[in-house]
């Protein structure tokens, strides 16, 4: 009778043991937007290159607002840097504007992003100063000194091509490539006169954000 006691104990303590076991809960795949950017381009018949993740490279984004009461339209300029954690050396891209109106919508929606960029693609954009109804180039020499394009310059052009439009759960992309030739300016702060540098065959790879 012991040796039945003994052994309906140890069935009883395994058949119990499974359900002390926790099961490991592996999460759902989260889609991530891949978001790489670079830069190529000859800067007064120098190549420069920035390329995401080598040298500390990599692109964030720069979009300014300018909201107004309806019925005046608000305006949303867009915005990518490539830039170094390293290096001074960078390239920012301001692109604007897209218009809407603030009564019916708070900030311009996926659709109203997706349709706007879409309208440019491959098409000649025009240069803009800051933007603002068109293209900007800044150019960040390796001194960190800004060097600006102005819309006022004759024969620059520049190109969009979308390359994708996606979504994930940290916002809404716009994938592009832009191809431009421009000047880009400063002023000597020893002379105070105009000084410029020639980008020729510039290629940014990157993404805005809605």
């Amino acid at each position: 009778m012991k040796t039945l006691y003994i052994f309906s104990l140890i069935t009883a303590i395994t058949l119990l043991l499974p359900s002390c076991i926790e099961h490991e809960v592996i999460p759902a795949p989260v889609n991530t937007v891949d978001l790489n950017a670079a830069f190529i381009g000859f800067v007064n018949g120098t190549q420069v290159e920035f390329t995401q993740n080598v040298l500390g490279y990599g692109a964030e984004s720069l979009n300014a607002e300018d909201i107004n009461p309806a019925p005046t339209p608000s305006h949303m300029t867009y915005g990518t840097k490539i830039k170094s954690i390293y290096q001074n050396q960078a390239i920012r891209l301001k692109f604007g504007t897209l218009d809407w109106d603030v009564s019916q919508n708070s900030y311009p929606t996926v659709s109203m992003f997706n349709d706007w960029l879409n309208t440019w693609a491959n098409t000649p954009v025009s240069f803009s100063d800051q933007g603002l109804s068109g293209m900007e180039i800044e150019y960040i020499d390796i001194n960190g000194v800004s060097w600006f394009s102005r819309q006022s310059d004759p024969g620059q052009d520049g190109t969009f091509i979308i390359l994708g439009q996606e979504s994930d759960n940290t916002g809404d992309y716009s994938l592009f490539e832009c191809r431009f030739n421009c000047l880009v300016w400063r002023i000597n702060p020893q002379t105070n006169l105009d000084e410029s540098l020639n980008i020729q065959n510039g290629k940014i790879t990157s993404w805005f954000r809605k």
